[in-house]
């Protein structure tokens, strides 16, 4: 019983083939990995930022002190995109004005970010909260 062999130049044609239907869905999910990967550690960025704001407004009752290490916070990432604001749009505000022994101040921090690929868009906005108690 003789078997036969297919010359190797016709399975080079189906590996090609299959490679052309099998790559770009291969790229699709690096991609997609890699954005991922960017929105989430600018999330961890963004919401580290809020709470080192948090922090120093508390313990220090000094905004541009607070404003300044919420920028710090995140030194993965441009301080250029941050708004640090309360609940109000007003940038640079934070729950209360100042800090009184007991209450609670709260800082939101959003930061508008760049896609790395452009797979699902240009870029992104990410919000992040602090929250510490005054004087403590």
């Amino acid at each position: 019983m003789k078997r036969s062999h297919k010359p190797i130049s016709a399975e080079r044609g189906a590996v090609a083939v299959e490679f052309a239907l099998v790559a770009p869905i291969l790229i699709s999910l690096v991609l997609g990995i890699v954005e991922f990967s960017n929105f989430y550690n600018m999330q961890i960025s963004v919401t580290q930022a809020a709470r080192e704001g948090a922090r120093t407004m508390a313990v220090k009752n000094d905004q541009a002190l607070a404003k300044a290490a919420a920028k710090a916070g995140a030194p993965g990432i441009a301080p250029a995109g941050f708004n640090v604001s309360s609940a109000n749009p007003t940038p640079f505000a934070f729950s209360t004005p100042a800090c009184t022994a007991g209450a609670t101040m709260k800082v939101i921090v959003t930061y508008q970010g760049q896609a790395l690929t452009g797979l699902f868009g240009s870029s992104f906005k990410v919000k992040g909260e602090g929250a510490m108690q005054c004087g403590g």
